[in-house]
């Protein structure tokens, strides 16, 4: 049974303006508690009554038809009877049951009302056939009715009091037969996705009046209507009419889609900032490990060229070696030339002359080489040196980056909650459509900074065609900023004064 509460619109559009009037009195006077009181008392009386009656003839009916009609014996008839009527009583109480848990099952209520359908033939049957008698099946029938119409009241007044969620994820009986086709539509997608009525219904609305407001703008381009104007606002209540907005909200709606447009933009930006610092972070971890393997490979030529000057140190012992030798021949053929003055000694003479030439040139040769190998670790060692004050600096460089990048961010973000507060301060204020698009324009050129903001861009963002008008409320937002503004804004009162 369709629900007689009306499924409440989607939050999206709950708060269309903080300037919209307050919706005038109805004028109907308030039921007084002593009248409700006696009235739910004298319903339930007569609710009673009524299931109480319904119930004692359907069983007395359902008894005699079982045992004359149905087959069943003069002791078993009575149990049918009871069968049937509490199958309806149970489905009904175990599906208030189940609401009042939130586990709805549709199911329990179709098969009470089949139970009270089988009821109703069962009772209009129980004597003789039915097109021979039509005022006892009529007269029979009824009594099933008048039971179940008792408890279906009672489940209602139950679903509201306790406003429980029993029918309002159910799609109402009345709306398959006013359209027909897109409530199958919203079927499937509750089915699919595992949505309620609610919520479906919720979201088929924004998607319409998010498209009739583009069908809007493009009506208007087309009539060559700007936006804003007396002419082009006179369209939209008539426009969003199907889709239960009020004359206020219909008005109120360019300005909400201006709010939000200007949000996604600033959330469009703020996801490009993170992006851009994601990437600035990926590309200082990865300098920090050239610069960790650059330091690794400078420790490994230092490495190696004490490596190579162990290998001199024994280059110049060996060179030693060779001239104690050559010294030892030198003496020996001294003695010799002062033993004898033959030809020989002179011979041997001039032979230890010869090694010793020979070794001094050797000594001379592995000096060279010393000091080569000595100015190649020093060179080394002045690379490292030069490498590790690189790494310093660059750490350093690192340091100041994120510090400005830190400082940049908190001005941002000191800046972005300006804005916002002057956002929430002009909503709280009665400003007009002009006061409100010169707003957006100084938000914007102030977002710019050093940027230049053609008057075409101004245009777009304002939602006006006229390059003209742009630059009129361009030249409105530089005095509005200069006078102080987002912090401070001449015609819109402080929350404290308001």
């Amino acid at each position: 049974m369709p629900s007689a509460t009306r499924p409440s619109p989607s939050p999206t559009w709950a708060d269309a303006s903080g300037t919209l009037p307050e919706k005038p009195s109805t004028g109907l006077a308030k039921v007084p508690r002593k009248v409700t009181v006696a009235l739910g008392i004298a319903a339930i009386v007569g609710g009673v009554v009524m299931g109480a009656i319904g119930f004692y003839l359907s069983f007395g009916n359902l008894s005699a038809a079982g045992h004359l009609r149905f087959g069943f014996s003069e002791d078993d008839a009575p149990y049918f009877a009871i069968g049937v009527d509490a199958a309806i009583v149970t489905c009904l109480v175990l599906d208030l049951f189940m609401a009042c848990i939130r586990t709805s099952w549709p199911l329990l209520r179709f098969l009470a009302h089949g139970m009270t359908a089988a009821s109703i033939y069962f009772n209009a049957a129980a004597h003789g056939a039915i097109t021979q008698n039509w005022d006892k099946a009529l007269s029979h029938g009824l009594m099933p009715v008048l039971f179940v119409i008792g408890v279906e009241a009672g489940r209602r007044i139950l679903v509201h009091v306790a406003a429980l969620p029993a029918d309002h994820d159910v799609i109402p009986a009345h709306r398959w037969l006013l359209a027909t086709a897109p409530t199958w539509r919203i079927f499937k997608q509750m089915k699919l996705w595992d949505e309620g009525y609610s919520e479906a219904m919720g979201r088929l609305r924004d998607r319409a009046i998010f498209d009739a407001w583009n069908e809007y703008k493009a009506e208007l381009a087309k009539a060559g209507l700007e936006e804003g104007s007396e002419a082009a606002l006179a369209r939209l209540p008539k426009k969003l009419e199907p889709f239960g907005l009020t004359v206020d909200e219909a008005l109120a709606l360019p300005d909400r889609m201006a709010r939000e447009e200007l949000r996604r933009k600033q959330e469009a930006d703020k996801r490009a900032r993170e992006l851009e610092l994601d990437k600035e972070r990926a590309e200082h971890a990865a300098q920090v490990e050239r610069l960790a393997h650059r330091k690794e490979m400078a420790a490994l030529q230092a490495d190696l060229a004490a490596t190579e000057g162990v290998s001199g140190a024994q280059a110049r012992g060996a060179v030693a070696e060779a001239e104690a030798r050559a010294d030892a021949q030198a003496r020996a053929a001294s003695s010799l030339s002062e033993a004898m003055e033959s030809r020989e000694a002179a011979e041997a003479k001039r032979k230890a002359a010869e090694a010793q030439a020979k070794a001094a040139e050797a000594e001379a040769r592995a000096a060279e080489a010393d000091a080569a190998k000595m100015t190649a670790l020093a060179t080394t060692e002045t690379e490292k040196a030069k490498a590790l004050e690189a790494v310093h600096r660059a750490a350093e460089a690192q340091a100041k980056a994120a510090e400005a990048e830190r400082r940049a961010a908190e001005a941002r973000e000191a800046t972005a909650q300006i804005l916002r507060r002057a956002v929430e301060a002009e909503d709280f204020a009665d400003l007009t459509q002009r006061q409100r698009r010169v707003r957006i324009v100084a938000r914007m050129l102030l977002a710019a900074g050093d940027r230049e903001v053609t008057n075409q861009e101004l245009a777009d963002a304002i939602g006006v065609k006229s390059p003209g008008t742009a630059s009129e409320h361009r030249t409105e937002a530089v005095a509005l900023i200069k006078g102080g503004y987002p912090e401070f804004d001449p015609e819109v009162p402080s929350r404290t004064q308001a």
